[in-house]
């Protein structure tokens, strides 16, 4: 993919990785700031199972348990691997195995692990033409990503093989509210309501927006990225942390991440509205200055 200097004009290359193991180098990029890009919580490296070793064990911030393999050169067995790693994660045993790992990182053991759904995902440099071939042929949702490395930057791409398959987790029509109110449990749904009526009326210059992953407020930018899981909501907010104030306790330092939010805060239906929306207000309030 090129890239041009808008300030220069001039082209940026496309590099490869360097050392004895490029792929690794992919994989370690891809790990650290594996939220960004995959909306997911890191757990294992080369995690070694019977036949096999998984590249990447990770959960998502909805609870489902998540696999990512890399290659760094085409190779025809990336599909046949994420599938076989699939299968292996079906049994019981497993299970019982995958949600201990998950209750021991102190970054996820506050999240429940929804096994209606295992998110698959491949990062190559390409795919061969026997990839293309098979994905539309299989009955497992599979994400196939490709990557392009530039100086100092890292590139991740959805594959048009993801688009073009029946099976393809990308949905092609628009996310809507009941989309994202759909993942809710009745409890939830009901206290969700409520915190987005109460949003929406901060002010008359509050928009709402969807993507597929969360619900979006905004003014000039973006003040609330809002994640529905089945039983809490995950806020994302941009405060000014020179005055914030936070008397329940509520928020968690996001800072370090490095993201565009500085703040998180977790709540479900045992969690008073009006001690979360003070804090929200914070972050509308800090658009308008």
């Amino acid at each position: 993919m090129t890239r041009i200097n808008l300030k220069t004009g001039q082209i940026i290359p496309e590099k490869e990785f360097s050392g004895p193991t490029p792929e690794r180098e992919l994989q370690k990029y891809v790990e650290k700031y594996l939220f960004n890009f995959f909306n997911s919580y890191h757990l294992k490296s080369f995690y070694k199972i019977p036949g096999g070793e998984i590249d990447t064990l990770a959960i998502t911030e909805d609870g489902n348990p998540c696999i990512i393999e890399f290659k760094h050169k085409v190779d025809d067995k990336i599909l046949n691997q994420i599938v076989f790693y699939y299968d292996w994660l079906q049994s019981k045993s497993v299970k019982f195995e995958f949600e201990r790992i998950v209750n021991d990182n102190p970054k996820t053991n506050n999240i429940p692990v929804d096994w209606s759904k295992i998110r698959l995902i491949t990062v190559a440099k390409k795919y061969s033409k026997w990839d293309i071939s098979l994905i539309k042929h299989l009955d497992t949702n599979i994400e196939c990503f490709t990557y392009s490395y530039h100086e100092d930057e890292l590139d991740i791409h959805l594959d048009p093989i993801s688009i073009s398959s029946s099976y393809s987790v990308v949905n092609s029509s628009p996310t809507t509210l009941e989309n994202h109110r759909s993942k809710a449990d009745e409890k939830l749904l009901k206290y969700f309501d409520l915190l987005r009526e109460k949003v929406l009326s901060l002010g008359d210059d509050v928009e709402e927006g969807y993507t597929p992953e969360y619900i979006k407020y905004s003014v000039k930018t973006i003040f609330l990225e809002l994640h529905i899981q089945k039983k809490s909501l995950v806020l994302y907010l941009k405060i000014n942390k020179s005055n914030f104030i936070d008397n329940d306790n509520l928020s968690k330092d996001i800072t370090q991440k490095g993201w565009s939010f500085n703040k998180e805060v977790r709540v479900n239906p045992e969690i008073d509205i009006d001690s979360v929306i003070p804090i929200i207000k914070q972050a509308y309030d800090f658009q308008l200055t």
